[in-house]
């Protein structure tokens, strides 16, 4: 099983209706892919983990690196791993409209950074917090 997580900033505002309709298109895209993953969203900046066959993972990645909706895309985590964070969710989602939102201290203060001061330790924190508080 083969993930990947990237950190991103939409080059525009992104309404919630739009956002929805993005969403539903990558769950129904990752369930026939057998996919999973997790969507956070605050404001302009999103995290995004995508886990499972390698090919597959990599053909979705390369659609988002092309998406002109995305900009100062940061390689997070790439890794095999024997099993997946969300082995349930063909896309998790959260969107956080302020850091209030969130229930771990340590997700708050890491999200509270500029994005290129996150070290890639600090990203597994959020994930386990994410799955663990949510």
């Amino acid at each position: 099983m083969y993930r990947i997580m990237y950190m991103s900033t939409a080059t525009r505002n992104i309404l919630d209706d739009e956002l929805e309709e993005i969403l539903e298109k990558a769950r129904i895209n990752n369930h026939e892919k057998e996919l999973t993953g997790l969507l956070i969203v605050k404001g302009r900046t999103f995290l995004q983990c995508l886990e499972g066959e390698k090919h597959n993972v990599l053909e979705v990645y390369n659609k988002i690196l092309k998406d002109d909706r995305h900009e100062n895309i940061i390689d997070l985590v790439d890794e095999n791993d024997a099993t997946r964070l969300f082995p349930n969710w063909d896309m998790g989602y959260k969107n956080l409209k302020s850091l209030n939102d969130i229930k771990s201290e340590k997700i708050r203060e890491i999200l509270s950074v500029d994005q290129l001061d996150i070290k890639k330790d600090e990203i597994a924190e959020i994930i386990e917090d994410f799955v663990s508080f949510n």
